[in-house]
Order: C-alpha cells, then structure tokens, then sequence
C-alpha cells in the first residue's frame, strides 16, 4: 500500500530581494547590453567613467550641449548605460549610411 504525502502548508510565500527587485525593474527599462552595463558600474566604477567620457566626446560632435561630464557625473547608472548605447548604435548607423555612399 503507497502513501499519499500532502503538502498543506499553502501560505507559503518567496519574496524576492531587493537586488532581484532592483534586476526586474531596471531590466524592463533597458536595453540588455546596458542592463549588463548598469550591473558592472556596480561592481567596477571606473567602467562608468570610461563611459562618461565617450559620451562626452560624441555629444560634442553632436552638439548636445548638456550632456557635459559635470551633468553625466549626476546621473544614473542607467541614464549612462543607456547614453552610451544611443551612441554607440548612432555611430554604426552613420557609418553604414557613409559606406553605402562611398559604395554607390
């Protein structure tokens, strides 16, 4: 004869952490290459910086006037993170458009 275990301990209830909190908010804002970003500015900073600075450096060429280190050192880890991926797709774009001209 088998014997039937039942569980009935229905209250039971898994919260999550706040990091896994965190994670899924931030992870339906983001784009996932900067949602991996916004993780390493956590753990390496100096990453950010580096970022910061490329920023800084197309949004001269763009003339966006306000995206100066002084403003980029004040924001988010995901405002950074996903400043950096406007650009980093901007640049490949107008590299393609100039290929295809240089092409044609």
């Amino acid at each position: 004869m088998s014997e039937i275990i039942e569980n009935t301990d229905t209250n039971l209830t898994l919260t999550e952490t706040p990091e896994q909190q965190i994670y899924e908010d931030l992870k339906q804002k983001s784009h996932p290459l900067s949602l991996q970003d916004q993780i390493s500015f956590l753990m390496k900073p100096e990453l950010r910086k580096q970022s910061e600075s490329y920023i800084s450096q197309e949004s001269v060429k763009a003339n966006y006037k306000t995206l100066g280190l002084s403003n980029l050192q004040t924001a988010s880890n995901m405002t950074i993170a996903n400043l950096y991926y406007y650009f980093k797709i901007r640049d490949k774009s107008e590299t393609k458009i100039r290929e295809n001209i240089v092409a044609a």
